[in-house]
């Protein structure tokens, strides 16, 4: 008996491992999923990654870095040149003795006066720099408004996206309402059919809208620079993170005044204009001489190394005049350890050799015209810019009055219709009727608080101030407890 027990126990275990060997080889290995994290993005968030992204303003750093580098190089010109040479030379002769020298020379020379042009020149330079300066202002402005109406416009699309599944869903409900009533006996087929056709209009609107969601998301992904394949969630609110202020006070010249300071492009002007007039008075005095100093220091001598001493000096001359340049300089050396002495005097004329000098003049001239103009009409265009902002402001401000009071209406209108319905004396067609009209004000006063939100944004921008300032503003002007 104990042995018949010890067998039937063994065979149970064989089939018991069998089956569970079956049941792992049947069985399929999953792999735990990667779970990709998303990017959460909010109006701060994204300003800071578009801006720590943005390669053209990393590109205007870079130039700023230039330019003061090229103030270095102007620097450079105020200090002499030094020169060190080697020079070696052997002559072997059929019937005299050879000939063998070497010298080891250092030369210096010393600008004494070049009509000004090192100091031009280095004031331009740092001209260019504090342009550079101006422009990664100017772009940074320009980027965070950009960033700032593409979110914008996201809140808005998924507020619109929103809205309507809401009016999807409620059609979807007077579907099966008439849908029963029509099994009851109580409505035509066409009101079916009508319905229907309803339901999908509503169904196409709310695809549509997430198509142009989901398209918008990937611009802003691009504006960003994000990966298109980085999931990304939009946080915010229209009514809860900004605030709708009255635009009584809004005096149009008091905001004209403050741009026409703070604008960096009105400074930027002015800067390109210096500029210009720098260089057309560089080019206007292109007949000034320059005159150098020059000091030379040798040792000569068969063998290396030399050690016969010698110097010199000498003094140089250099203007140019109708197109003429003309050279002359007078020196004085000693050689052979002052066993030798010289003087010499030079002078040379190249004609016609500088012929543009006048087209240089002209055009340099018409530079400094456009600058100037340019000034005035950069004036004009922000004070223009500044009042277009104004009035955008105000009657966006107007349209979010008129919307809500729209909505509002077809708020209270479906309202009755609905009761209406329940009596019998209204139809389903109508009801659904005014749920897309209520869908359409809804929309409509969601487009006018983002073109209020975007005419502060570029109102902001005109006056050259950051974002908020003209919250900041109208709480000044007691719009804002």
């Amino acid at each position: 008996m104990r042995s018949l027990f010890v067998m039937k126990a063994f065979v149970i275990f064989i089939i018991l491992s069998a089956g569970l060997l079956s049941a792992e080889e049947n069985a399929t290995f999953v792999l735990p999923e990667k779970k990709e994290t998303t990017l959460v993005l909010d109006y701060r968030s994204s300003i800071s990654i578009g801006v720590s992204n943005s390669f053209d303003l990393k590109e205007i750093r870079a130039r700023e870095s230039i330019y003061d580098l090229s103030i270095y190089e102007t620097i450079r010109e105020y200090f002499p040149s030094l020169n060190f040479s080697y020079l070696q030379t052997e002559e072997s002769r059929r019937r005299e003795s050879d000939d063998r020298e070497s010298r080891f020379t250092v030369e210096s020379e010393f600008p004494v006066y070049d009509g000004g042009r090192r100091g031009l020149n280095y004031d331009v330079a740092k001209l260019n720099s504090l342009l550079a300066r101006n422009d990664y202002r100017i772009a940074l402005n320009e980027l965070m408004v950009s960033i700032r109406g593409e979110y914008l416009n996201l809140l808005k699309l998924r507020e619109t996206v929103t809205i309507n599944k809401q009016a999807f869903e409620r059609g979807q409900m007077q579907l099966s309402f008439i849908q029963k009533e029509f099994e009851l006996g109580d409505a035509t087929k066409l009101s079916v059919l009508e319905i229907e056709a309803k339901v999908k209009e509503i169904e196409l609107s709310k695809r549509q809208s997430e198509n142009d969601y989901d398209s918008a998301l990937k611009k802003f992904k691009l504006l960003l620079r994000i990966d298109r394949k980085v999931p990304v969630d939009i946080r915010g609110d229209v009514d809860k993170d900004f605030v709708f202020v009255p635009v009584n006070g809004l005096i149009d010249e008091e905001l004209v005044s403050i741009a026409l300071k703070k604008r960096k492009e009105i400074e930027s002007s002015d800067v390109k204009y210096e500029i210009s007039r720098l260089n057309n008075l560089i080019n206007e005095r292109y007949y000034f001489p320059n005159v150098s100093l020059g000091f030379n220091y040798n040792l000569t001598g068969e063998e290396f190394p030399p050690r016969e001493k010698g110097w010199g000096v000498n003094v140089k001359f250099t203007s140019r005049a109708f197109g003429n340049s003309m050279s002359a300089g007078t020196g004085y050396s000693e050689s052979g350890n002052s066993n030798s002495r010289g003087r010499s005097s030079n002078a040379s004329v190249d004609v016609l050799n500088d012929m543009p000098y006048k087209r240089n003049i002209l055009e340099s001239r018409l530079e400094a015209a456009r600058a100037a103009d340019e000034t005035v009409l950069t004036r004009e265009s922000i004070a223009i810019n500044v009042s277009i902002s104004c009035m955008a402001m105000r009657d966006s401000w107007d349209m979010i009055g008129i919307a809500g009071k729209r909505l509002e209406l077809y708020d209270s209108q479906l309202e009755i219709e609905r009761l209406k319905a329940n009596m019998g004396e209204s139809r389903r067609y109508d009801i659904l009727e005014k749920e897309i009209e209520r869908r359409d004000a809804a929309i409509a006063l969601l487009d006018s608080k983002i073109k209020y939100l975007t005419a502060a944004s570029d109102l902001e921008l005109s006056v050259g101030m950051d974002v908020d300032f003209f919250k900041n503003y109208m709480k000044e002007k007691g719009a804002v407890k």
